[in-house]
């Protein structure tokens, strides 16, 4: 598998490699949506983090990025630079696949972010990282998640039961969604407008 972009540019995003001077930001956005992400996203059982340990948990991920394991990206707003979410991408979902994930900031939703910058990730580990599936995983009771993958084109593949915890520690059924290469050309993913770079700057798409 080849190395991920470490910046993304789309029509109205920024997605890049976090850094550990994000954290700040990144503190402010978890505190600001704790009750929206906690149902639903597993790293909130940790939550709530000192700065230091943010800060810690960031340099965490720049390593895992740097060291080609799990490609985690802050999604800012291209003009302002405003926070407003994060994607993913995850090499957990066995060979020649990744999974996508994804949260947005509460103040955020119902503009397409979650869509836009899926999109970008689905692009870089299709034309980039030449992946032969994305996969996307959600709770069946998460509406907004289940959205995205429907809207590009993925595929329902099964819904699992009992198969993953809560930030309670609760069993939950997890939705499977794949979108394989073969049907990524039909994918609106596919048409989206980006740029994608390197982490010297350099242009790859």
């Amino acid at each position: 598998m080849q190395a991920a972009a470490y910046r993304v540019e789309t029509e109205r995003l920024v997605l890049r490699c976090w850094e550990p001077a994000d954290a700040p930001a990144l503190r402010a956005a978890l505190d600001a949506c704790d009750a929206y992400l906690r149902p639903w996203i597993p790293f909130m059982k940790d939550e709530p983090r000192s700065l230091a340990q943010t800060t810690d948990w960031l340099r965490g991920h720049r390593a895992s990025f740097d060291l080609g394991d799990q490609f985690r990206y802050g999604v800012f707003d291209r003009a302002s630079g405003e926070l407003l979410g994060e994607n993913m991408l995850l090499a957990r979902v066995g060979p020649g696949g990744l999974e996508v994930g994804y949260w947005t900031h509460v103040d955020q939703a119902g503009r397409g972010i979650a869509s836009e910058a899926s999109s970008a990730m689905i692009r870089v580990g299709f034309e980039l990282m030449g992946v032969d599936r994305i996969e996307i995983h959600c709770a069946p009771g998460n509406a907004a998640s289940a959205a995205v993958p429907r809207k590009l084109g993925f595929v329902h593949e099964a819904t699992l039961r009992r198969r993953v915890t809560d930030t309670e520690g609760a069993l939950h059924d997890l939705m499977i969604w794949t979108l394989f290469r073969d049907d990524y050309p039909a994918s609106p993913a596919s048409r989206l407008d980006f740029t994608a770079y390197d982490c010297a700057g350099a242009r790859l798409l």
